[in-house]
């Protein structure tokens, strides 16, 4: 597979579990602490934790195991997830259709930030 064929992108089947497991989970937090003041149920709260935040494990897990991003551009998603621009890249990673473009981009976009800084 050469570098131009490379099509580098989360299912789409994980892409489309991932928001409403998320929103249920976020669902269930939200019902142990308003339900749950005084007693709040141990099992709800792990399960909906768990739930919240099954989108960015599955994220780290598919950026760590993927075969089709090159290791120069899985270093540009590591430092981004690493850094403030967390959000803006976990969000950029679940819906782009090209992570390779994507880290090519946000890798132009980092350093721009850096020279601005500099200056």
């Amino acid at each position: 597979m050469t570098l131009d064929t490379r099509n580098a992108s989360m299912p789409m089947f994980l892409r489309r579990t991932l928001v409403p497991v998320s929103v249920a989970g976020l669902a269930g937090v939200l019902l142990t602490f308003v339900l749950g003041f005084e007693e709040p149920n141990t099992a709800l709260a792990v399960l909906s934790a768990a739930m919240v935040l099954a989108a960015p494990i599955a994220v780290l897990l598919h950026l760590a195991l993927t075969a089709s991003l090159s290791p120069a551009e899985k270093r540009v998603w590591w430092n981004d997830f690493a850094s403030a621009e967390i959000w803006s890249a976990m969000s950029e990673y679940l819906s782009s259709g090209d992570l390779i473009a994507a880290a090519q981009r946000r890798a132009l976009d980092a350093e721009e930030r850096r020279v601005v800084r500099k200056t």
